[in-house]
Protein backbone atom coordinates (compact mmCIF):
# COMPACT_ATOMS: atom_id res chain seq x y z
CA UNK A 1 0.00 0.00 0.00
CA UNK A 2 1.12 3.60 -0.66
CA UNK A 3 -0.10 7.32 -0.37
CA UNK A 4 -0.82 9.44 -3.51
CA UNK A 5 -2.35 12.79 -2.86
CA UNK A 6 -4.75 14.40 -4.66
CA UNK A 7 -8.05 16.98 -5.73
CA UNK A 8 -11.21 16.30 -6.98
CA UNK A 9 -12.88 20.03 -7.12
CA UNK A 10 -11.85 21.61 -10.04
CA UNK A 11 -12.71 24.02 -12.51
CA UNK A 12 -11.38 24.26 -16.54
CA UNK A 13 -12.68 27.20 -18.83
CA UNK A 14 -15.68 24.99 -19.81
CA UNK A 15 -17.40 26.85 -16.76
CA UNK A 16 -18.21 30.60 -17.38
CA UNK A 17 -15.92 31.47 -14.65
CA UNK A 18 -13.09 28.99 -15.18
CA UNK A 19 -9.99 30.35 -16.95
CA UNK A 20 -8.06 27.43 -18.34
CA UNK A 21 -8.19 24.14 -20.70
CA UNK A 22 -7.53 20.87 -18.78
CA UNK A 23 -4.31 20.14 -20.25
CA UNK A 24 -2.67 23.22 -18.99
CA UNK A 25 -4.86 22.47 -15.37
CA UNK A 26 -3.32 18.57 -15.46
CA UNK A 27 0.47 19.64 -16.44
CA UNK A 28 0.41 22.58 -13.65
CA UNK A 29 -1.19 20.04 -10.92
CA UNK A 30 1.37 17.30 -11.36
CA UNK A 31 3.81 18.92 -9.51
CA UNK A 32 1.27 18.70 -6.33
CA UNK A 33 -1.03 15.64 -7.11
CA UNK A 34 -1.12 12.01 -8.29
CA UNK A 35 -4.86 12.24 -9.57
CA UNK A 36 -7.31 14.75 -10.11
CA UNK A 37 -10.87 15.69 -11.08
CA UNK A 38 -12.13 18.11 -13.47
CA UNK A 39 -15.46 19.12 -11.71
CA UNK A 40 -17.55 21.49 -14.09
CA UNK A 41 -20.87 23.94 -13.12
CA UNK A 42 -23.57 21.79 -14.54
CA UNK A 43 -26.21 23.73 -16.41
CA UNK A 44 -29.27 22.78 -18.64
CA UNK A 45 -27.53 22.98 -21.93
CA UNK A 46 -27.93 20.38 -24.21
CA UNK A 47 -24.17 20.19 -24.52
CA UNK A 48 -23.43 20.56 -21.04
CA UNK A 49 -20.21 18.90 -20.50
CA UNK A 50 -19.07 17.66 -23.99
CA UNK A 51 -16.13 20.08 -24.36
CA UNK A 52 -14.87 19.26 -20.61
CA UNK A 53 -14.91 15.86 -21.65
CA UNK A 54 -13.18 15.89 -25.12
CA UNK A 55 -10.14 17.85 -23.05
CA UNK A 56 -10.48 15.03 -20.34
CA UNK A 57 -9.87 12.15 -22.74
CA UNK A 58 -7.22 13.84 -24.88
CA UNK A 59 -5.55 14.67 -21.31
CA UNK A 60 -5.60 11.13 -20.76
CA UNK A 61 -3.62 10.43 -23.48
CA UNK A 62 -1.19 12.50 -22.47
CA UNK A 63 -1.25 11.88 -18.84
CA UNK A 64 -2.01 8.29 -18.89
CA UNK A 65 -0.14 7.36 -15.33
CA UNK A 66 -2.37 9.80 -13.49
CA UNK A 67 -6.31 9.09 -13.34
CA UNK A 68 -8.29 12.09 -14.65
CA UNK A 69 -12.10 11.86 -13.68
CA UNK A 70 -14.76 13.68 -15.11
CA UNK A 71 -17.90 14.82 -13.22
CA UNK A 72 -19.94 17.77 -12.29
CA UNK A 73 -20.21 20.33 -9.63
CA UNK A 74 -24.23 20.40 -9.40
CA UNK A 75 -27.12 22.03 -8.28
CA UNK A 76 -28.32 19.27 -5.90
CA UNK A 77 -32.24 19.26 -4.88
CA UNK A 78 -31.28 20.67 -1.27
CA UNK A 79 -29.51 24.11 -1.59
CA UNK A 80 -25.63 22.66 -1.51
CA UNK A 81 -23.44 21.85 -4.86
CA UNK A 82 -22.24 18.02 -4.85
CA UNK A 83 -20.36 15.87 -7.11
CA UNK A 84 -21.11 12.36 -8.16
CA UNK A 85 -17.85 10.58 -8.97
CA UNK A 86 -17.45 7.10 -10.84
CA UNK A 87 -14.49 5.06 -13.09
CA UNK A 88 -14.46 5.87 -16.72
CA UNK A 89 -15.41 3.03 -18.21
CA UNK A 90 -18.79 2.74 -15.88
CA UNK A 91 -20.97 5.50 -17.77
CA UNK A 92 -19.06 8.24 -16.16
CA UNK A 93 -20.39 10.63 -19.41
CA UNK A 94 -23.93 9.22 -18.93
CA UNK A 95 -23.91 9.59 -15.24
CA UNK A 96 -23.57 13.26 -14.95
CA UNK A 97 -25.95 13.93 -18.14
CA UNK A 98 -28.85 11.88 -16.58
CA UNK A 99 -28.63 13.84 -12.87
CA UNK A 100 -28.53 17.06 -14.66
CA UNK A 101 -31.61 16.08 -16.69
CA UNK A 102 -33.43 14.43 -13.88
CA UNK A 103 -31.94 16.11 -10.27
CA UNK A 104 -31.43 19.34 -11.03
CA UNK A 105 -32.37 22.40 -8.91
CA UNK A 106 -32.51 25.06 -10.88
CA UNK A 107 -34.85 23.13 -13.02
CA UNK A 108 -37.17 22.80 -10.18
CA UNK A 109 -36.18 19.09 -9.27
CA UNK A 110 -36.49 20.82 -4.97
CA UNK A 111 -36.11 19.44 -1.54
CA UNK A 112 -35.39 16.49 0.87
CA UNK A 113 -37.37 13.90 -0.76
CA UNK A 114 -36.14 14.37 -4.72
CA UNK A 115 -32.36 14.40 -3.05
CA UNK A 116 -33.23 10.91 -1.32
CA UNK A 117 -34.55 9.94 -5.01
CA UNK A 118 -31.53 10.48 -6.61
CA UNK A 119 -29.28 8.46 -4.65
CA UNK A 120 -31.30 5.63 -4.66
CA UNK A 121 -30.98 6.02 -8.73
CA UNK A 122 -27.73 6.50 -8.52
CA UNK A 123 -27.40 3.37 -6.45
CA UNK A 124 -29.72 1.42 -8.50
CA UNK A 125 -28.11 2.06 -11.91
CA UNK A 126 -24.60 2.85 -11.28
CA UNK A 127 -23.95 0.58 -7.78
CA UNK A 128 -21.22 1.08 -5.14
CA UNK A 129 -18.61 2.01 -7.52
CA UNK A 130 -19.59 5.64 -7.27
CA UNK A 131 -19.85 8.00 -4.60
CA UNK A 132 -21.36 11.84 -3.86
CA UNK A 133 -19.41 14.27 -2.08
CA UNK A 134 -20.92 17.58 -0.25
CA UNK A 135 -19.13 20.59 -1.52
CA UNK A 136 -18.78 24.30 -0.30
CA UNK A 137 -18.33 24.60 3.64
CA UNK A 138 -21.43 26.78 5.28
CA UNK A 139 -22.78 28.11 1.78
CA UNK A 140 -24.71 27.06 3.29
CA UNK A 141 -24.96 25.40 6.16
CA UNK A 142 -27.51 21.67 5.65
CA UNK A 143 -29.60 20.63 8.60
CA UNK A 144 -28.76 17.12 10.64
CA UNK A 145 -32.36 16.30 9.84
CA UNK A 146 -31.57 16.12 6.03
CA UNK A 147 -27.98 15.13 6.49
CA UNK A 148 -29.49 12.30 8.60
CA UNK A 149 -32.04 11.30 5.77
CA UNK A 150 -29.41 11.07 3.05
CA UNK A 151 -26.88 8.82 5.11
CA UNK A 152 -30.00 6.40 5.77
CA UNK A 153 -31.20 7.04 2.40
CA UNK A 154 -28.42 5.33 0.37
CA UNK A 155 -24.67 4.45 0.71
CA UNK A 156 -23.92 6.55 -2.28
CA UNK A 157 -23.74 9.94 0.29
CA UNK A 158 -19.93 9.20 1.29
CA UNK A 159 -18.10 12.70 1.98
CA UNK A 160 -18.75 16.25 3.10
CA UNK A 161 -16.14 18.70 2.55
CA UNK A 162 -13.81 20.02 5.23
CA UNK A 163 -12.21 23.17 3.40
CA UNK A 164 -12.33 24.74 0.04
CA UNK A 165 -11.48 27.78 -1.92
CA UNK A 166 -8.53 28.58 0.09
CA UNK A 167 -9.01 28.85 3.98
CA UNK A 168 -12.72 28.73 3.62
CA UNK A 169 -13.80 25.81 6.36
CA UNK A 170 -16.63 24.28 7.08
CA UNK A 171 -18.18 25.10 11.13
CA UNK A 172 -20.48 21.58 10.30
CA UNK A 173 -17.13 19.33 9.66
CA UNK A 174 -14.70 20.90 11.45
CA UNK A 175 -16.24 21.69 14.65
CA UNK A 176 -16.50 19.05 17.91
CA UNK A 177 -20.36 17.87 18.00
CA UNK A 178 -20.82 19.22 14.74
CA UNK A 179 -23.21 17.48 12.15
CA UNK A 180 -20.25 15.65 10.96
CA UNK A 181 -19.88 14.15 14.32
CA UNK A 182 -23.40 13.76 14.95
CA UNK A 183 -23.81 11.69 11.65
CA UNK A 184 -20.80 9.50 13.07
CA UNK A 185 -22.53 8.94 16.02
CA UNK A 186 -24.99 7.62 14.49
CA UNK A 187 -23.30 5.00 12.55
CA UNK A 188 -22.82 6.55 9.45
CA UNK A 189 -19.54 5.24 7.59
CA UNK A 190 -19.34 9.55 6.45
CA UNK A 191 -15.31 10.93 5.42
CA UNK A 192 -14.48 14.35 5.33
CA UNK A 193 -11.90 15.29 2.81
CA UNK A 194 -10.43 19.18 1.52
CA UNK A 195 -10.72 20.67 -2.01
CA UNK A 196 -9.24 23.70 -4.44
CA UNK A 197 -12.49 24.56 -6.20
CA UNK A 198 -9.74 26.22 -8.22
CA UNK A 199 -10.80 28.10 -10.79
CA UNK A 200 -7.67 30.93 -11.52
CA UNK A 201 -4.19 30.99 -9.71
CA UNK A 202 -3.39 34.04 -7.84
CA UNK A 203 -0.33 34.37 -10.11
CA UNK A 204 -2.46 35.07 -13.07
CA UNK A 205 -5.24 37.45 -11.49
CA UNK A 206 -7.29 35.04 -9.27
CA UNK A 207 -8.16 34.24 -5.85
CA UNK A 208 -6.65 30.15 -5.80
CA UNK A 209 -4.69 27.40 -4.93
CA UNK A 210 -3.11 24.84 -7.45
CA UNK A 211 -5.14 21.25 -7.01
CA UNK A 212 -3.07 20.23 -4.50
CA UNK A 213 -0.77 23.17 -4.04
CA UNK A 214 -2.86 24.72 -0.50
CA UNK A 215 -4.85 21.60 0.27
CA UNK A 216 -4.40 17.70 -0.30
CA UNK A 217 -6.41 14.77 -0.19
CA UNK A 218 -4.23 11.97 0.85
CA UNK A 219 -5.38 8.28 -0.23
CA UNK A 220 -4.21 4.78 0.94
CA UNK A 221 -4.23 2.73 -1.87
CA UNK A 222 -2.66 0.16 -3.74
CA UNK A 223 -2.49 1.45 -7.15
CA UNK A 224 -2.88 4.73 -8.41
CA UNK A 225 -5.91 3.55 -10.31
CA UNK A 226 -9.51 4.65 -10.82
CA UNK A 227 -10.83 2.08 -9.09
CA UNK A 228 -8.81 2.06 -6.30
CA UNK A 229 -8.97 5.87 -5.84
CA UNK A 230 -13.18 5.04 -5.45
CA UNK A 231 -12.84 2.33 -2.86
CA UNK A 232 -10.15 4.19 -0.58
CA UNK A 233 -12.72 7.24 -0.71
CA UNK A 234 -15.78 5.42 -0.14
CA UNK A 235 -13.55 3.13 2.88
CA UNK A 236 -12.32 6.49 4.37
CA UNK A 237 -8.84 5.47 3.99
CA UNK A 238 -7.43 8.93 3.47
CA UNK A 239 -6.88 12.28 5.58
CA UNK A 240 -6.13 15.33 4.14
CA UNK A 241 -4.43 18.29 5.18
CA UNK A 242 -3.66 21.98 4.49
CA UNK A 243 -0.11 23.17 3.58
CA UNK A 244 1.29 18.92 3.97
CA UNK A 245 1.28 20.03 7.67
CA UNK A 246 2.32 16.23 8.05
CA UNK A 247 2.76 13.36 6.14
CA UNK A 248 2.67 9.12 6.75
CA UNK A 249 0.00 8.88 9.55
CA UNK A 250 -0.60 5.83 11.75
CA UNK A 251 -3.77 5.83 12.78
CA UNK A 252 -5.08 2.31 14.46
CA UNK A 253 -6.31 0.09 16.80
CA UNK A 254 -3.23 -1.21 18.79
CA UNK A 255 -5.09 -4.52 20.06
CA UNK A 256 -8.66 -5.18 18.27
CA UNK A 257 -11.53 -3.75 20.11
CA UNK A 258 -13.57 -6.18 22.63
CA UNK A 259 -16.92 -5.59 22.85
CA UNK A 260 -18.18 -4.37 26.45
CA UNK A 261 -14.67 -2.97 27.70
CA UNK A 262 -14.39 0.22 28.85
CA UNK A 263 -11.31 1.22 26.96
CA UNK A 264 -9.61 0.82 23.95
CA UNK A 265 -5.77 0.89 22.57
CA UNK A 266 -5.20 3.03 19.93
CA UNK A 267 -2.05 4.43 17.97
CA UNK A 268 -1.16 7.37 16.64
CA UNK A 269 1.90 8.49 14.78
CA UNK A 270 2.76 10.60 11.62
CA UNK A 271 6.10 12.79 10.46
CA UNK A 272 5.67 16.59 11.15
CA UNK A 273 6.14 19.12 8.26
CA UNK A 274 5.08 22.38 10.36
CA UNK A 275 5.02 22.87 14.11
CA UNK A 276 1.57 21.89 15.53
CA UNK A 277 -0.13 24.19 17.70
CA UNK A 278 -2.67 21.25 18.70
CA UNK A 279 -3.64 17.48 18.05
CA UNK A 280 -6.84 16.24 19.35
CA UNK A 281 -8.65 12.16 19.47
CA UNK A 282 -12.17 12.64 19.45
CA UNK A 283 -14.51 10.22 20.26
CA UNK A 284 -18.33 10.10 20.28
CA UNK A 285 -18.02 13.73 19.57
CA UNK A 286 -15.79 14.99 22.89
CA UNK A 287 -12.19 15.48 22.95
CA UNK A 288 -10.60 12.45 25.21
CA UNK A 289 -6.60 13.45 24.28
CA UNK A 290 -4.81 16.34 23.40
CA UNK A 291 -1.36 17.46 22.46
CA UNK A 292 -0.05 20.59 22.14
CA UNK A 293 2.85 22.06 20.70
CA UNK A 294 4.53 19.32 18.90
CA UNK A 295 7.83 20.13 16.91
CA UNK A 296 9.12 16.72 15.94
CA UNK A 297 7.36 13.53 14.43
CA UNK A 298 4.73 12.80 16.99
CA UNK A 299 4.29 9.08 17.81
CA UNK A 300 1.63 7.99 21.21
CA UNK A 301 0.09 4.52 22.13
CA UNK A 302 -2.42 4.49 24.67
CA UNK A 303 -5.67 3.34 26.50
CA UNK A 304 -8.75 5.89 25.72
CA UNK A 305 -12.34 6.21 26.86
CA UNK A 306 -14.44 3.18 25.05
CA UNK A 307 -16.49 5.01 22.00
CA UNK A 308 -18.26 3.86 18.79
CA UNK A 309 -15.73 5.91 16.70
CA UNK A 310 -12.32 7.89 17.04
CA UNK A 311 -11.01 11.10 14.66
CA UNK A 312 -8.24 13.50 14.76
CA UNK A 313 -7.92 16.90 14.24
CA UNK A 314 -4.96 18.97 14.36
CA UNK A 315 -3.97 23.00 13.77
CA UNK A 316 -0.27 23.83 13.15
CA UNK A 317 0.91 27.54 14.43
CA UNK A 318 0.31 30.62 11.86
CA UNK A 319 2.36 30.45 8.30
CA UNK A 320 2.83 32.74 6.13
CA UNK A 321 0.42 33.03 3.08
CA UNK A 322 2.36 32.27 -0.45
CA UNK A 323 0.37 34.66 -2.59
CA UNK A 324 -1.39 37.17 -0.26
CA UNK A 325 -0.83 39.55 2.56
CA UNK A 326 -0.99 37.76 6.50
CA UNK A 327 -1.18 34.09 7.83
CA UNK A 328 -2.87 31.13 7.20
CA UNK A 329 -3.43 28.48 9.91
CA UNK A 330 -2.87 24.48 8.58
CA UNK A 331 -4.74 21.81 9.57
CA UNK A 332 -5.27 18.04 9.09
CA UNK A 333 -8.33 15.63 9.48
CA UNK A 334 -7.80 12.17 9.76
CA UNK A 335 -10.73 10.14 8.90
CA UNK A 336 -12.57 7.94 12.17
CA UNK A 337 -11.87 4.09 13.03
CA UNK A 338 -14.87 2.73 14.05
CA UNK A 339 -15.44 0.03 16.73
CA UNK A 340 -19.65 -0.29 16.01
CA UNK A 341 -20.78 -1.94 12.71
CA UNK A 342 -22.03 0.96 10.04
Amino acid sequence: MKWITGDVHVHSHSCSDGTLPVEEIVRQSKKYCDFIAISGHATVRPDWGEQQYREIAAARRIYPDMPIFHTAEQEFPIERHTMFLTIPNHREVELQQELIRRYHRLSGAIGIEKAVEELQFVEQHWGTECLMIFNHPGAPDVSFADFERLARASKIFKIIACLDRGERRARQTWDIGGEWDKLLLGGHRIFARCGSDFHAHFTAGGHDYWPGEFVQDHLRVENNTYSDIIAAYRDGRFFCTVARIIENPVWEFATLPVPGSTEHTLRLSFQTNLPLEQVEIIADARPVATFRNITADFAFEGKLPAAGYYRVRGTGKMQKRPYQDGEFEPIFLLNPLFTLQG
